[in-house]
C-alpha cells in the first residue's frame, strides 16, 4: 500500500510515539527495581553491621575497672659462697687477693667483711649463711695478703697495715664500684685490726660508704690492751711451733712474724698516754656507726664503749654476753648487721 507524505508522516508519528512511550515504561521499572534493589541493599548491609557489631560487642568483653599491670620484679637468684681473685700488680710483683662471694650478686646492698689480725674470710661463714635469704642483698668476705687463699708475700717486714688498706682500697674500686650504680649500699663490717681499717677507708670513699660495723674495736685501744693482746699471742707461739700455727690459721709465717714488729701498724694516728686514737679516722664521716663488743673483752671495754659513743651520738652499740676478743658471729650479731645494713 502506498501512503502520501502526509500519511507516512502521521504513521512515523505513532511507531515513534509508541517506541518512546515503550522506552519511558521500561525505564520506570528499572529505576523501581533498582530503587528496591538498593533499599534491599542498604537492609542487608545495615543487618550485617549489626550481627558484627553484636558479634564483637559477644566475644570482646569490656572491663569497667581494668586492673594497671605493674612490671614483673626482677628475678631473684641466690648464689652460694664461692671464692674469686682479684689481681693486683706493685712492688711485690703481680699477686692475687681472695675474696668469698654470696648472695644476690646483683643485689644493691654489699656487705664487705674484712678479718682479724691473723684471721681469715672463713671467720664469716655464718654471715654469708645468714644473709642467703635476703632479697638484693650481697656479701663479700677478704683473706688479706698472707691469709686464707690470697698469695703470700716474700721479704721480712713486707706486711703492713698500709699495704691491706691499699688492697681494700683497690679491690673496692675496680670490683665493687667499677660495676655498679649509684643505687648501692655499702656497709664495712671489721673485726678489730679489719675494723680499724674499715675505719681509714671511709676516709677515702666518704659518702659512697654507708655505714660501718665494727666487731669489738671501739676508737680508742690502750697500751696494756695491745700488750695482753700480743702478749697471749707470743704465749701461743711459745707452746707451738710457728710452722704448725700458721698451718691451723692458714697464715704465712712471715706474717706471723710481722704483724709482732713495730712497724706493722704504719698507718697514722693520734697517741697519747692511754694508748692509740682513731677518731679522726671517723671525724667527718656521716653514715651509719654501729659496734658489737664482748661482754668480757679487754681489747674493747664498755667504758670505751661509752666514750665512743659520746663523740659518735648516733652510734648503735650492742653488748654480746659471755664472749671476749673478738665477738662471735651468732644470730644476735647477724640480725644488728642486717638492722644495721637497713636490710
Amino acid at each position: 500500500m502506498k501512503l502520501s507524505t502526509a500519511n507516512g508522516w502521521i504513521w512515523m508519528e505513532k511507531i515513534i510515539f509508541n517506541v518512546l512511550k515503550g522506552i519511558k515504561a521500561g525505564a520506570m521499572e528499572l529505576i523501581q527495581f533498582g530503587a528496591k534493589k538498593s533499599s534491599d541493599d542498604l537492609n542487608q548491609h545495615q543487618e550485617s553491621q549489626t550481627s558484627l557489631k553484636e558479634a564483637n560487642t559477644q566475644f570482646i568483653p569490656i572491663d569497667d575497672n581494668p586492673e594497671i599491670v605493674s612490671p614483673k620484679p626482677r628475678a631473684f637468684v641466690t648464689t652460694i659462697p664461692e671464692v674469686r681473685y682479684f689481681q693486683i700488680g706493685d712492688d711485690f710483683g703481680v699477686r692475687k687477693i681472695a675474696y668469698t662471694i654470696s648472695g644476690d650478686l646483683a643485689g644493691d646492698n654489699i656487705l664487705i667483711c674484712l678479718p682479724g689480725l691473723l684471721e681469715t674470710k672463713a671467720s664469716f661463714s655464718l654471715i654469708h649463711a645468714y644473709f642467703l635469704k635476703f632479697e638484693n642483698c650481697q656479701v663479700i668476705s677478704v683473706d688479706f695478703p698472707g691469709r686464707g687463699d690470697s698469695d703470700y708475700i716474700s721479704g721480712y717486714g713486707a706486711y703492713k697495715m698500709s699495704l691491706y688498706l691499699a688492697d681494700m682500697s683497690q679491690l673496692i674500686h675496680e670490683v665493687i664500684l667499677g660495676q655498679r650504680n649509684d643505687a648501692q649500699k655499702i656497709t664495712i663490717l671489721g673485726t678489730s685490726m679489719g675494723g680499724v681499717l674499715a675505719m681509714y677507708l671511709t676516709q677515702i670513699f666518704g659518702k659512697k660508704i654507708f655505714g660501718v660495723i665494727l666487731n669489738d674495736i671501739a676508737l680508742t685501744v690502750n697500751w696494756t690492751s695491745l700488750y695482753t693482746l700480743y702478749k697471749s699471742m707470743k704465749n701461743e707461739l711459745g707452746f707451738r711451733e710457728i710452722r704448725e700455727l700458721a698451718k691451723d690459721l692458714s697464715v704465712d709465717e712471715r706474717a706471723i712474724s710481722d704483724v709482732q714488729l713495730p712497724g706493722h701498724f704504719d698507718l697514722s694516728y693520734r697517741a697519747d698516754v692511754w694508748g692509740m686514737n682513731f677518731h679522726e679516722a671517723l671525724e667527718d664521716f656521716k653514715g651509719k656507726v654501729g659496734l658489737v663488743y664482748g661482754a668480757e673483752s679487754k681489747i674493747c671495754t664498755k667504758q670505751r664503749v661509752e666514750e665512743a659513743k659520746k663523740f659518735i651520738p648516733h652510734m648503735q652499740a650492742l653488748q654480746v654476753p659471755n664472749a671476749g676478743h673478738p665477738a662471735p658471729f651468732n644470730m644476735l650479731v647477724c640480725d644488728f648487721i642486717q638492722s644495721q645494713m637497713g636490710v
